[in-house]
């Protein structure tokens, strides 16, 4: 089964939600309750809702992405993963004083991504205009996990190529 995890400033009725949705019959997941993203929390959603799937592919955008690797690194249910910009940080990086949150940031650094290989296929979809995530947080990630990579000319929304995306994802399917 297919399903999609969005982003951290998104829902599961998001534009991408709904296209995956009507376009590639994808599940659009909810895993935030209220305003407080605790990624644990998050992680034990996104599981209880895919756990009795024994052929899990999902679809992470940006911090969806993260979320994504993460419950693909653990769980061997999942078979692929199809991230979008995703929201990977290195261990080394050091994002004292930026803005994102401090303990968002502190378990997406000590996930173990950049540490071990997730067992599963995995195809990245990348912008080379996102103003989000730096460039190379990504290729690290790709270069490590050994990844399929696809580049497009777009922002970290995707806004140029979203009713493309369909298409370009099926092809990873």
């Amino acid at each position: 089964m297919l399903y999609y995890i969005h982003g951290y400033d998104s829902s599961p009725n998001s534009r991408k939600g709904v296209l995956f949705r009507e376009k590639l019959g994808a599940i659009p997941l909810k895993y935030m309750e209220g305003d407080k993203v605790v990624v644990s929390d998050c992680l034990k959603r996104i599981k209880e809702s895919i756990d009795k799937d024994t052929k899990v592919v999902l679809i992470g955008s940006s911090f969806g992405g993260f979320l994504s690797a993460k419950i693909a690194l653990e769980n061997k249910n999942v078979r692929k993963i199809i991230l979008l910009n995703p929201a990977v940080i290195p261990p080394d990086v050091d994002l004292s004083g930026s803005d994102f949150p401090e303990e968002i940031v502190k378990d997406i650094q000590n996930s173990g991504l950049f540490e071990r290989k997730i067992p599963c296929e995995i195809f990245i979809v990348m912008s080379t205009r996102d103003e989000l995530i730096p460039k190379d947080w990504i290729l690290r990630f790709a270069m490590f996990q050994e990844a399929i990579v696809k580049f497009i000319e777009d922002d970290h929304r995707m806004n140029r190529n979203l009713e493309k995306l369909p298409k370009i994802l099926s092809g990873f399917l």
